[in-house]
């Protein structure tokens, strides 16, 4: 039979196996919420194509209108970007609008889509 003193040494041993795998177990599990994480926006990008769709099936014909509009006018460059621009501001209120009114229906925990 083991002595006294191997038992007891068996038994630190033991102890600090244990409580090294416990601390393996918490590195394990830090790197693993970090790493949820950093992958967190994944998702989000994955649906972002999905919740514009609307917006272009508006802003598409549009810009074609608009574009097709500006190329036969006997301008020049300058005078079409200046037009362009114009466009510009509405654009922009419009989807800061849009934004807030997604910001404010995620905050109420409505859904997005």
């Amino acid at each position: 039979m083991f002595g006294r003193r191997e038992l007891d040494n068996l038994r630190a041993q033991k102890q600090a196996l244990l409580l090294e795998s416990s601390l393996n177990r918490h590195a394990l599990l830090a790197d693993w919420q970090e790493l949820r994480s950093a992958t967190a926006w994944m998702s989000s990008a994955a649906q972002a194509p999905t919740r514009f769709v609307p917006f272009l099936a508006v802003l598409a014909p549009l810009a074609g209108f608009l574009v097709v509009r500006t190329l036969r006018r006997p301008e020049s460059w300058f005078t079409r970007l200046v037009a362009a621009a114009k466009w510009i501001g509405p654009v922009y209120s419009l989807w800061r609008g849009y934004a807030a009114a997604r910001k404010k229906a995620t905050e109420a925990g409505a859904p997005t889509n």
